[in-house]
């Protein structure tokens, strides 16, 4: 409650003083475009004082924007999606600490970060990291239909999310669910399937190419690549970035293939180094959903700490000990 409170009084009080980035204006343009059936990967956006012909989200995105388009204003999506983050986070860290559970919501909650991109930015990484930490939360519970169809959904929505998917098959394989994972396939394929259809080239060059081969920007510094080419003039090829990220990747991938809660330590770990190494222009929008998933290991830290407080000799101890000696 904490948490949806602090956006919309956010949304409702300072947003009208930030002029609305690109993402914002393509976010709402898309939920109005799918409403009227048309094809946002086919459409020039109008942003600021020119036009964008790329539209580089996956279909899922201006889909879940716009019943919130039509009821004012499609940040509500972004404010329920965090919704959904804090309440699958909340589930996720209750199977390993049950009674300081509530620290994870709520430091997602109170995060700064996270309330700005969604009351304020209006970026959409919080929707496909909301169906990913979802679908862990049903993984937890060992319900994995619901998990393979929550996956399907964030795949249809978000890149990042769409590269797990060799990660939870793995480990739908190593369970013995592969079968159950093919409902993912499924979700991603019926939303996706559509907009690749209709329009091919668009389509990969939009949520492919230009994602991960676009020239570089000066806002664009948190990744591998903008480190390299600013502080020491190397640009690293996408044949390079991605050999970097598929190394830890496959050894990540075989070392969480049978335990969830090191399947969700995996996944943390690999989002993280895909927003580092992948992209050529590193926003730190980006890191959401490694973060998202940080938050779920809080409780642990703190039991931790407080054990290790425990363990330490009080002060009458210790005068007791040196009176003795």
């Amino acid at each position: 409650m904490l948490g949806i409170v602090i956006r919309l009084v956010v949304l409702l009080s300072l947003s009208v003083y930030n002029p609305p980035i690109d993402a914002f204006i393509v976010n709402k343009e898309s939920a109005n475009i799918i409403l009227h059936l048309q094809n946002p990967y086919t459409y020039s956006f109008p942003v600021h004082d020119y036009y964008l012909n790329t539209f580089a989200y996956l279909p899922l995105v201006p889909i879940y924007y716009a019943p919130f388009f039509v009821l004012g204003d499609f940040r509500y999506g972004s404010i329920f999606a965090d919704v959904l983050i804090m309440l699958a986070a909340f589930w996720i860290a209750k199977s390993y600490n049950r009674g300081l559970a509530f620290l994870t919501p709520l430091a997602y909650a109170l995060m700064p970060p996270s309330v700005w991109l969604s009351s304020i930015a209006g970026t959409n990484i919080m929707v496909g990291t909301a169906f990913l930490m979802l679908s862990f939360a049903a993984l937890l519970q060992k319900k994995y239909e619901v998990a393979a169809v929550f996956l399907g959904l964030g795949v249809a929505a978000n890149q990042m999310v769409a590269l797990m998917s060799p990660l939870f098959a793995f480990y739908y394989w190593r369970a013995r669910k592969l079968s159950r994972f093919t409902l993912s396939l499924l979700v991603s394929a019926t939303v996706i399937l559509p907009f690749f259809l209709s329009s091919p080239s668009n389509f990969i060059y939009d949520v492919v190419e230009f994602q991960f081969l676009r020239p570089a920007q000066l806002d664009g510094f948190y990744s591998l690549y903008q480190i390299f080419n600013s502080g020491f003039g190397i640009q690293l090829s996408f044949y390079i970035r991605a050999t970097l990220f598929a190394v830890p990747f496959v050894l990540l991938t075989f070392w969480s293939r049978r335990k969830p809660n090191l399947l969700l330590i995996s996944a943390g770990l690999l989002l993280f180094l895909e927003a580092f190494v992948l992209p050529i222009n590193g926003f730190w929008t980006y890191f959401l959903p490694s973060i998202a998933i940080l938050c779920v290991f809080i409780p642990a830290a703190f039991e931790r700490a407080n054990q290790k407080i425990k363990q330490q000799p009080s002060y009458d101890d210790s005068k007791a000990l040196n009176s003795t000696n």
